[in-house]
């Protein structure tokens, strides 16, 4: 998966970095092929909302399942491959957002205009104004909310 760090790794959680570790070893390549292999044909179907929706978690289970019974998981903790079917799945959506995320243009539209109110909130309207626990207060996605509302 060539240039599949594409969130740099200083951002990366450790979950994407567990998985993008597993993925750069030789013996995954057939795992590689096959999600390239997916994303190839699922973007050449005609979108259908409900059938992308059972395809795309069909191959997320049968991948998960596969990996279970891989040489490179054996012995994992139940977390570690979690943190496997938690890195395929990141992979495989990004890869697949326009189409899964921005298939109907109204949705894009609503999208657009709830970017534009949750700006206009971020203004003034702070983490800490809210009343949330400091530890579950998180300005990171108030951030990447704002930087998505100036393209």
């Amino acid at each position: 998966m060539e240039n599949s760090d594409t969130f740099g790794s200083s951002t990366a959680t450790p979950t994407w970095q567990y998985f993008l570790e597993r993925m750069r070893h030789p013996s995954a390549a057939d795992f590689v092929k096959a999600i390239k292999s997916f994303i190839v044909s699922f973007l050449n179907n005609t979108p259908d909302a409900e059938r992308d929706s059972t395809a795309v978690q069909e191959f997320l289970g049968n991948m998960e399942a596969a990996f279970r019974s891989h040489s490179l998981w054996v012995g994992c903790s139940e977390e570690e491959l979690e943190n496997a079917g938690e890195g395929l799945e990141k992979y495989v959506l990004t890869k697949l957002f326009t189409r899964v995320f921005a298939a109907i243009p109204e949705d894009v539209e609503v999208d657009k205009q709830l970017h534009q109110k949750m700006a206009l909130i971020q203004q003034f309207v702070r983490p800490e104004n809210l009343d949330i626990k400091p530890t579950f207060q998180n300005e990171t996605s108030w951030l990447v909310s704002k930087r998505i509302n100036l393209k």
